[in-house]
């Protein structure tokens, strides 16, 4: 083997976000699961205080609206169209730089996600149109280096205890070996990972893959170490700002009691929504207290509406 890249990247819940590194080193943590539509987990994240803070933001929402690429590119024009689309769709904010860090970062995935691994850019961008309210960007990407093209060896797993079937953990990511090495597929699998570890009740579950990248076969093998931490049981659940009697017709079905699952608990929230009759003005507020040195954690639920100034 020639090199090992070891880069940390957090990601999101529910969802693969942008990895912020040229590599693929990951640790996947369920800071919170994602409950329902509108779920808050703290009130600090409330929507009110959310609201707020867009209602006091300045200057216009910016955005990529063209993409361009040069350099020495082997990648077929169909395919950086669709890197563009994305980088166009997905990239936008109110901050120029963050903006453009973002779309390179997207642009770059597109290579990795064809098996590019090392592929090198940079990027230039320049204002198209702008108001108070939007800017339009064009983003002039230079690949530096594509470098040559990867295929997976192999996914392997240590100190997985919970889930011990290697063959159940390797089928949670939809890419086989000896495929075009696509950073995307890992990182579903990654995500697919923490949710079925989530539904065995280890919120605190991380996930640590290296890369390890085989300059002259041209093959990468991520060594995906795990760490389960506690399992988890649900033992109460609390209901605010419903009357009494939906109350406690909502707490029959609550899984207290049981080993905490995310899939459950979204079922059980689902199910009960025109109850909570939580809306995008008042949404459905998710509040959690767990205990590490028990295994155990309740849940709050809070459908009051937000407050008035």
């Amino acid at each position: 083997m020639d090199s090992k890249y070891n880069a940390l990247v957090n990601w999101p819940l529910g969802q693969i976000a942008i990895l912020l590194c040229a590599g693929l080193s990951v640790s996947v943590k369920s800071i919170d699961a994602q409950f329902a539509p509108a779920a808050i987990q703290d009130k600090a994240d409330a929507p009110c205080a959310l609201s707020d803070l867009r209602d006091k933001h300045a200057g216009p929402n910016i955005s990529i609206t063209e993409v361009s690429f040069t350099g020495s590119v082997q990648l077929p024009i169909s395919d950086q169209a669709q890197i563009a689309q994305s980088v166009r769709k997905k990239s936008h904010g109110a901050s120029f730089d963050e903006v453009v860090e973002e779309a390179l970062e997207r642009a770059r995935a597109g290579w990795q996600n064809r098996g590019y691994f090392g592929v090198r850019l940079v990027g230039d961008a320049k204002i198209l149109t702008s108001s108070p309210v939007t800017q339009d960007l064009a983003l002039h990407i230079q690949v530096l280096d594509e470098g040559v093209r990867y295929n997976l060896a192999h996914i392997t797993f240590t100190n997985n205890k919970a889930i011990q079937n290697l063959h159940v953990l390797r089928g949670l990511f939809p890419i086989k070996d000896g495929d075009i090495f696509s950073r995307e597929k890992i990182a579903t699998g990654l995500e697919n990972l923490r949710r079925a570890y989530g539904q065995l009740g280890y919120i605190d579950f991380t996930a640590t893959p290296n890369t390890i990248v085989d300059n002259r076969k041209r093959f990468i093998t991520v060594e995906t170490d795990i760490d389960e931490g506690v399992q988890f049981y649900l033992t109460r659940v609390e209901v605010l700002g419903i009357d009494e009697a939906s109350r406690q017709e909502i707490l029959k079905d609550a899984p207290v009691g049981q080993i905490y699952n995310e899939r459950l608990l979204n079922l059980f929230l689902k199910k009960h929504a025109p109850t909570f009759k939580f809306s995008s003005t008042d949404p459905l507020q998710i509040a959690r207290r767990v205990n590490e040195k028990t295994g155990t954690m309740e849940i709050s639920l809070d459908a009051r509406p937000c407050p008035v100034d």
